[in-house]
């Protein structure tokens, strides 16, 4: 299935006072949605216009007006007045993927007042085909993160643990208040399911996750600033890590229920070290450098890349992606997450999400029932039954398979695996691609897709390794593409390991011990074993390369 939306309305508002709120197309119903509202100007030299570009000036709620700031934009919960400034206005009414965007002008005039309620079409409900959608890292909020996630429709989210938390503070009995609250006042309802935890913490480029955040001791830097360098919190993401390999080999307990740890910014200097650990599960493939607000070409912190080439709005992204594919390459089975992120961009909640299938019918479907609770919507993360998303929605399959399956493969009988797919999109797509190992399997616009009758060549699997299908939109402010988790293949019970990806990792670690020397707050001494130790790590993966 193949669906598009957008749409652009002119709407006449009189006087400086306007009124706006929004239904369900179908049934007329209240919902929750975010609004943008620009409104053009044009920069002045004296009292002339120049001659630069029109720019676009984000407009806020009343000061003192309930209505929620999502980052970008705010909240339309219910019925809001905005007194505005005669003169034109652009404005974007959404409510996460699942709906369409509507888009168009208002001109305000002096002296009148108009009220318009946006009816929002429903494209795709997700959850009743199986899928949920999720935020894996949300920095911490005090009271709103339910409102605006109600207006994302995002029906998980995992904040950072509430640092002045008093006893008692439960993220679901709050919920359930808010629920009877906004019942009484006859309020738009909130997203169900809802479900809310503080229970990840950042450290050094890595979120740590339930048990394995251990508290605010545990994610201390040892250094008396209030804001720590980064190489003091590189070290104690280290140490931390250490201190969890050691936990996880004294542990009787399932591994689902452990604290879990994953790659929040993909661009960390250590990360070669990180990964020699072999204690990190999870891989942001969607992050904080994918925001609304601006475009971001380079990290703010971490390992730099090269300027020498022209960078673009989308380089960011795409190198996030190609660290995912190598990290596969090197053997690793990492779940693929999707999130906020710790910086506080101006993006609503859920701009980069997770969409998480419950576990199959049958083992001979792909079909799904969803998941129903918080628990199981984190196996499904961490056993990577889910794509990653800032934009399209991809519902697919590998011969009846959803991602993170394991195909085990004997070498004299290689198998053939038929790719089906469901994608509905917003914004209008580059191409869509199956990628098999790091290369190119197949390649399309969407128009050739539909023309083959939405059919794919069958994927010839001899080799071990690993295979996923993503769309990339044509979307030019930065990176927006939906990827699926990894489905693998084991040839003969073997992991692919490529000689490229251990040493793109060797080079990485090397430049790292480059770096750490040249920095003057640098605890040497404390660092050297844990270089010393991954340089045996990448040593040791290096002599078991099976590929190229």
């Amino acid at each position: 299935m193949l669906a598009l939306s957008g749409t652009l309305s002119p709407v006449g508002a009189a006087d400086g006072k306007w009124t706006i709120s929004a239904v369900e197309e179908s049934d007329g119903e209240p919902r929750v949605a975010r609004i943008e509202l620009t409104r053009p100007t044009v920069s002045r030299g004296g009292n002339r216009p120049t001659s630069r570009v029109k720019r676009l000036r984000i407009v806020r709620p009343l000061p003192g007006r309930t209505a929620v700031e999502a980052g970008f934009g705010f909240v339309l919960d219910g019925p809001t007045n905005l007194n505005l400034s005669e003169g034109g206005y652009e404005f974007r009414v959404s409510r996460g993927p699942e709906y369409r965007v509507i888009g168009g002008n208002s001109t305000i005039e002096k002296t009148s007042s108009d009220e318009h309620v946006f009816a929002l079409p429903r494209i795709l409900n997700m959850r009743q085909l199986g899928w949920t959608s999720g935020d894996c890292f949300v920095p911490w909020s005090r009271e709103n993160l339910p409102i605006r996630m109600t207006a994302e429709d995002l029906h998980v989210a995992m904040a950072v643990a509430n640092p002045v938390a008093r006893e008692g503070d439960d993220p679901a009995k709050k919920v359930v208040e808010l629920r009877a609250r906004r019942r009484r006042h006859e309020e738009p309802p909130l997203s169900d399911p809802l479900w809310i935890g503080n229970d990840v913490n950042a450290l050094g480029g890595l979120a740590f996750y339930g048990s394995a955040a251990t508290g605010p001791d545990a994610l201390a830097t040892g250094s008396e600033s209030e804001d720590p360098s980064e190489t003091d919190s590189d070290l104690a993401a280290l140490q931390l890590l250490a201190r969890l390999a050691s936990q996880r080999r004294d542990s009787s307990a399932h591994p689902l229920v452990q604290g879990k740890v994953a790659v929040e910014n993909p661009f960390a200097w250590p990360l070669p070290v990180y990964l020699a650990s072999d204690q990190v599960d999870g891989y942001f493939v969607l992050g904080d450098w994918l925001r609304l607000d601006r475009p971001i070409t380079q990290t703010k912190s971490g390992r730099p890349y090269s300027t020498s080439n022209h960078r673009t709005a989308i380089s960011l992204g795409r190198e996030a992606e190609q660290i995912g594919w190598e990290l596969l390459d090197a053997g690793f089975r990492m779940a693929p997450l999707a999130g906020s992120g710790d910086e506080r961009g101006l993006h609503p909640v859920g701009y980069n999400r997770l969409y998480v299938a419950g576990e199959s019918i049958d083992s001979s479907s792909s079909s799904s029932q969803p998941v129903e609770s918080a628990e199981q919507w984190w196996q499904g993360v961490w056993e990577g039954r889910s794509f990653a998303t800032n934009g399209p929605l991809l519902i697919a399959n590998l011969d009846g398979k959803l991602p993170g399956h394991v195909f085990r493969v004997d070498a004299a009988d290689p198998i053939q695996l038929r790719a089906e797919l469901t994608l509905t999109v917003q914004d209008p797509v580059d191409y869509l691609e199956v990628i098999y190992n790091g290369q190119v399997h197949y390649s399309a616009k969407l128009d050739e897709y539909a023309k083959a009758g939405g059919k794919i060549p069958p994927l010839h699997v001899d080799r071990s390794g690993w295979a996923l299908i993503r769309v990339v939109t044509l979307y030019e402010n930065h990176f927006r593409a939906a990827t699926t988790a990894p489905w693998y293949f084991e040839v003969d019970g073997e992991r692919r390991i490529t000689r490229s990806s251990i040493e793109f990792f060797q080079n990485w670690l090397a430049e790292y011990e480059t770096y750490l020397r040249s920095q003057p707050d640098a605890d040497l001494n404390a660092y050297a074993p844990f270089i010393r130790s991954a340089r045996d790590f990448w040593q040791s993966r290096l002599q078991a390369v099976n590929a190229n």
